[in-house]
């Protein structure tokens, strides 16, 4: 079960997939006559990663004595993305945390802590992409790009979850001179 897969998957291998879960999509019998065509990919594949996430929260609960799932779980994972180097991982991070932060304020009255949540995984997702730009000998246009955009959700977050507090302490101001 070890090793890297280098080939993406094609929109009927994931459709096939997902259909042996029970979660694959109705297609449209008009616009897909023929089943999935390879612009679908994404979709099955958000679709697929979702079901995976879902049956991963039943299955791998962290709060179980021993926490055995979760064990196995990150074996799993780590079976397949082996290289801790490698900037497809990089991808892979900063891809998880991007739904995170969507996923976080998809409900209708987040909170601020919600919001703040999301703009830190926002600020995280940033970081790990200068740093894979940078590992991959990127521009340092585009590097700074990255990190511009991270220092920007980074400073939301905290104004998030320290502007609504009006009596909370604030870190005391240092004298410059």
């Amino acid at each position: 079960m070890a090793g890297s897969v280098r080939r993406p998957a094609s929109a009927r291998s994931l459709y096939r997939a997902l259909d042996e879960l029970g979660a694959a999509p109705t297609p449209d019998p008009v616009l897909r006559p023929d089943g999935p065509k390879r612009a679908d990919s994404a979709l099955l594949l958000g679709v697929l990663l979702a079901k995976t996430e879902l049956d991963a929260a039943v299955r791998a609960d962290p709060a179980q004595e021993p926490p055995r799932g979760m064990t196995e779980l990150f074996t799993g994972y780590r079976s397949l993305i082996t290289s801790p180097g490698d900037g497809t991982r990089l991808q892979l991070l900063s891809h998880r945390l991007l739904r995170s932060a969507v996923e976080t304020t998809l409900d209708n009255d987040n909170s601020r802590f919600s919001q703040a949540a999301s703009d830190a995984a926002l600020a995280a997702s940033g970081l790990i992409d200068a740093d894979r730009l940078q590992r991959i000998g990127a521009s340092s246009v585009a590097v700074q790009a990255a990190v511009d955009a991270a220092a920007l959700s980074l400073r939301a977050a905290a104004a998030g979850i320290t502007s609504k507090f009006p009596g909370a302490a604030r870190p005391a101001r240092r004298n410059r001179r």
